[in-house]
């Protein structure tokens, strides 16, 4: 009898709900903070995320992908974009040519390849805006670190959703925060859809994606393609 209760209770669980899922692209100048942000993220990241929005439980799955901000991934980076629900433009609050370049080469890139997609300005190393060594150093260039309104200043002035902050080295909590905030955004804005099609295939720790390596073979044969003529 016992056995049969047990069935049956098993048999009245609801079923969950297919997980919601979020594709975000972290783009940034070299050195800016955005894969260390991953890094303190990857315990999580790649399992399925709860968040509570609108009273209701809902599962989301991130799918995060970490670009280069080196020039010399701009002709594969672009490949990234496809399908995203949001851009993480991270700069270094002690860089502030990072955040120039936010304007400057990042929101170019993110308007040519994907400019309906939800952009969010992120503030990295924010332990970086009280550390001795480095207000000493910016001070010897008249320069300070980013203030957290200037952040905001300047993500207006990019059209982002929102300005976020975080410290990768000393707030763990901080980051945790990011993601739950961009996976809010992209759920409130854009409610649960049927899989994309063709669906991609995760594996259970990571995104299975191509290698650099790989990227850049596929551009040099597109563009040895282009160079070839028909006699």
């Amino acid at each position: 009898v016992a056995a049969l209760c047990a069935v049956a209770m098993r048999e009245r669980r609801p079923v969950p709900a297919a997980p919601a899922r979020c594709k975000l692209v972290l783009v940034g100048d070299v050195q800016c903070g955005k894969t260390a942000m991953l890094q303190t993220y990857v315990p999580t990241v790649f399992e399925n995320y709860t968040a509570c929005l609108a009273s209701e439980e809902q599962r989301v799955e991130l799918s995060l992908w970490d670009t280069s901000g080196s020039p010399y991934y701009d002709n594969v980076r672009p490949l990234c974009y496809s399908d995203s629900d949001a851009v993480l433009l991270c700069f270094d609050i002690s860089r502030p040519e990072t955040l120039d370049s936010a304007s400057k080469k990042w929101k170019t890139e993110i308007l040519d390849y994907c400019p309906n997609t939800r952009v969010l300005l992120i503030g990295c190393k924010t332990d970086l805006r009280t550390d001795l060594s480095t207000l000493m150093e910016l001070s010897h260039q008249k320069q300070a670190p980013i203030s957290y309104e200037q952040g905001c200043a300047a993500a207006r002035q990019l059209g982002a959703e929102s300005y976020l902050e975080c410290s990768a080295f000393t707030s763990e909590k901080s980051v945790h925060s990011i993601f739950r905030t961009v996976s809010g955004i992209c759920l409130s804005k854009n409610p649960l859809q049927p899989p994309r099609s063709p669906p991609r295939s995760l594996s259970k720790r990571l995104l299975h994606l191509p290698s650099r390596s790989e990227l850049i073979s596929s551009a040099f044969k597109k563009e040895k393609a282009k160079s070839c003529s028909v006699m």
